[in-house]
């Protein structure tokens, strides 16, 4: 990430606009004690004669003033066309009034309480870095925009330069453009050397790069490379070269012809993204996502090596207290401290996480015994227990930590999760400042899981499966455009079970291909009767498993179902995880493009959960992307998830995508995706899945949200 909260320029200008003098006093003071230079207005018509004179990089604004309230402030710095973020402050405990003030526009909304001034500094960070990121992004979305603006009348070539080299007489043009990427100025030099140009190539690269233009001369290849190259002022830029290959008379390469392509950018909002999805933004460790690929490859590592991996899991004892009675600030500032300490008890080899609150994993690699583990573990309990000094006070905690290890308490990534934390709890219940490792006595859902999947072999023949229907809606129109199938199964004996219960069962018994094929046919000769009763054609989704979709003959198998059923192939849409993709990406982007041609909708589902490369995308014959529901649910209150659908919604669009919003539950958040250009939503705010029969009812009545 190119940015962080503790990378804000010191010195910006803060407007604090209150008329309570003594609180103005002490935020100011606060700010000040921060680095930032701090203004203060009393009043909102004092606010206004300042604001003319300078612009502040951030309000602080008292939402009741003695001439006018807040909202009024701030149509006031609108009509004058200023865009200032702002943090509104209130001694009012109304959430209403909070919602409010963030549909206004508010970046933050404070309560003037006891621990105002602690959350002050973080709102004021928080804030500055939300609008240095937006700033960022702004500046190069209209970058990119110019650009194309002159490349159209040039090129016709978005941001590309065209080049041409004549492998027989070595001559070589390039083209002003590609001059202007790499910095120089155009035509100097005169005369560009394929060996020049190779020198100004990423060392690490040159390799690659001579392959292909060697090629391309000998057996007349066309070719595309990413590389990395130096531009005339020292930049480091990264680039596409694509290039095909004219032959003379006698069939030799007589001319190289292509384009560079400048995607810096590009990578670097990749990489973003990629910073965003996988970190901890308080202690830059590994989150619980990025956990989960590093145990996977560490018990593939172990299968091979036949060793074992240890996984740890760590709450802190008494935490809250340590909050709840110093603050947010200090508590930020313990788990710092105990993620450096952390990081000083693993190997390099090792992966250390922050998964939420106070909860650390840790997964050791290469485990031979179960005395190793313990020691690892003694070192972290000792140095946790340690005395940490923040803000003048010495602070003492402990931590309780729980202990699994593959493969004897489990086998995936998952389950040894679970098991540690579970074994964490029996810890903690032992009043802290331990360790215990976990027993088969703790897992008796054993037996159950045994049971269930014997019901599931069964539930396919005796008819206990169900699709359930959720809309998918156009908030322009209000219409409904599409609808998801979602499997159920109602167990004889448990009653109605939901997905996440049972498919990881059907996924590793094999059952998932038939019940994939069950859903699959069932959705769609249930989309052709709704056409069939009178009702407007509608796309229906339906999710891919891993395994269908690793299937060889998958396009044979979905081709005879819309057959059987009678549904015209542009009526049903795949969705598949990008996780499912990029397993194999070569072969699935083959099967992706047969499909496709069927006249199939393609979508990936849960776009920003999984690790596909943008590199990759623009290649996979997708229509859209559906953005997960993690992401949608906080876009209001969480800054990087906001950040993260944004840039999602850009990106899609960008690459001329369709894109849908998957757990829209409330009309704020409905309202936040609206304004950032996203229009399909899915979502309890406009219909939780239900029954084919109710779904009838709503495409006769209409859909009322």
């Amino acid at each position: 990430m190119t940015g962080s909260p503790h990378t804000i320029k010191a010195g910006s200008t803060i407007l604090i606009i209150e008329d309570d003098i003594a609180f103005a006093e002490l935020t100011s003071a606060t700010v000040q004690e921060h680095g930032f230079k701090a203004i203060v207005a009393a009043s909102g018509r004092e606010a206004m004669e300042l604001l003319a004179a300078t612009i502040p990089s951030l309000i602080i604004l008292d939402y009741s003033l003695p001439d006018m309230t807040g909202i009024a402030i701030l149509e006031q710095i609108s009509g004058r066309g200023l865009s200032v973020p702002f943090i509104m402050v209130t001694g009012r405990d109304d959430a209403l009034l909070a919602v409010q003030m963030m549909k206004t526009g508010a970046c933050d909304y404070l309560l003037k309480d006891t621990s105002f001034l602690d959350r002050l500094p973080a709102a004021v960070l928080r804030t500055l870095y939300d609008a240095e990121t937006r700033e960022r992004l702004r500046r190069a979305e209209e970058s990119l925009r110019q650009s194309e603006t002159r490349l159209a009348r040039a090129q016709k070539i978005a941001r590309m330069g065209s080049w041409e080299w004549n492998p027989l007489t070595g001559e070589t043009y390039w083209s002003d453009e590609l001059y202007r990427i790499l910095g120089f100025t155009p035509g100097d030099p005169a005369h560009v050397e394929m060996d020049w140009f190779i020198d100004l190539i990423n060392e690490a690269d040159q390799a690659a790069f001579k392959k292909v233009i060697n090629s391309a001369a000998r057996q007349c290849q066309p070719f595309s490379l990413i590389y990395r190259i130096k531009s005339q002022n020292g930049d480091e830029l990264v680039v596409n070269s694509q290039a095909e290959v004219e032959r003379d008379g006698e069939g030799r390469a007589q001319l190289v012809s292509g384009t560079t392509l400048d995607i810096t950018a590009r990578i670097r909002a990749e990489n973003e993204i990629q910073q965003l999805i996988n970190y901890d933004t308080l202690t830059s460790l590994p989150n619980r996502t990025l956990l989960h690929d590093r145990l996977r490859h560490a018990i593939a590592q172990a299968v091979r090596d036949r060793q074992m991996v240890g996984v740890l899991f760590l709450d802190l004892d008494r935490f809250k207290g340590i909050n709840e009675t110093l603050g947010h600030r200090a508590g930020d500032k313990l788990l710092k401290t105990i993620a450096k300490r952390l990081k000083a008890c693993v190997r390099e080899t090792d992966t250390l996480a922050r998964i939420g609150g106070d909860e650390f994993a840790i997964v050791l690699m290469g485990v031979s015994s179960e005395e190793v583990v313990t020691a690892v573990t003694k070192k972290i309990l000792g140095l946790i227990s340690e005395p940490i000094f923040i803000d003048g006070h010495e602070i003492y905690t402990t931590g309780s930590i729980g202990i699994a290890l593959y493969p004897m308490d489990g086998e995936d990534g998952a389950t040894l999760l679970k098991h540690a934390d579970q074994a964490m709890y029996q810890a903690k219940e032992r009043d802290g400042n331990n360790f215990q490792f976990f027993s088969s006595e703790m897992n008796i859902k054993v037996l159950e899981r045994m049971m269930l999947e014997n019901s599931l072999r069964k539930a396919l023949e005796r008819g206990d499966l169900f699709l359930l229907y959720q809309p998918q809606v156009n908030t322009r129109t209000g219409t409904i455009i599409g609808l998801e199938a979602l499997i159920r199964w109602n167990h004889p004996d448990l009653g109605v079970i939901l997905p996440d219960k049972f498919i990881y069962l059907a996924e590793e018994t094999g059952l998932i291909i038939p019940i994939g094929e069950w859903v699959l046919r069932t959705a769609c000769f249930q989309a052709k009767s709704w056409q069939q009763q009178g009702f407007a054609p509608m796309r229906m989704a339906v999710n891919l498993s891993a395994k269908q979709f690793a299937q060889k003959n998958l396009d044979d198998i979905v081709a005879a179902i819309l057959l059987e059923s009678g549904l015209d192939p542009n009526w049903l849409e795949l969705e598949i995880t990008e996780s499912t993709i990029m397993k194999n990406p070569d072969s699935n982007t083959r099967m992706l493009h047969r499909l496709k041609d069927m006249g199939i909708s393609l979508a990936i589902d849960d776009f920003g959960t999984g690790y596909s490369s943008l590199s990759y995308l623009k290649h996979f014959p997708i229509n859209r992307l559906k953005i997960d529901r993690m992401f949608v649910r906080d876009i209001a209150i969480n800054p990087d998830d906001a950040a993260i659908v944004e840039i999602i919604i850009s990106m899609a669009h960008t690459l001329k995508l369709s894109v849908t919003a998957e757990g829209v539950e409330t009309r704020p958040l409905m309202e936040f995706l609206s304004s950032r250009n996203c229009a399909e939503m899915q979502g309890y705010l406009f219909s939780r899945p239900v029954r084919a029969e109710e779904i009838t009812k709503i495409l006769e009545n209409g859909l009322k949200y």
